[in-house]
């Protein structure tokens, strides 16, 4: 068993991974403080690719394209980006969640985007 190579696989170097295993990469998390209230009946009637239902999540679920991710807005101004396969890729969809709908923050005290990544 431990000889079987599985089909398309890579020999592993173990001198790199003793135990065999190769970790990759397959969900990158980000979180995004917009530093606003956030009206999110209005974000969900307002954007496309969104929903919202209350009294089963207190978060606007929005769903992006390219590349393909998701989006949870909280009213707090917090925002959660998941389905990213590099860190690249989810830095562009919180950008395009803010710059397509600008109408997230009523204010224009808007100072930067925060990646906390571990």
């Amino acid at each position: 068993m431990a000889d079987q190579v599985l089909e398309g696989s890579q020999p592993v170097d173990l001198q790199k991974h003793p135990s065999g295993i190769v970790p990759t990469l397959q969900n990158i998390v980000s979180t995004v403080n917009l530093d606003c209230k956030l009206d999110l009946k209005a974000i969900a009637l307002q954007a496309r690719n969104a929903e919202y239902n209350p009294k089963r999540f207190a978060a606007v679920i929005m769903r992006i394209r390219e590349p393909k991710t998701t989006a949870l807005i909280f009213a707090s101004g917090k925002m959660v980006c998941t389905g990213a396969k590099s860190e690249q890729q989810s830095k562009l969809a919180a950008r395009k969640v803010f710059q397509e709908h600008t109408f997230l923050c009523h204010i224009l005290k808007f100072r930067r985007i925060l990646f906390l990544h571990k």
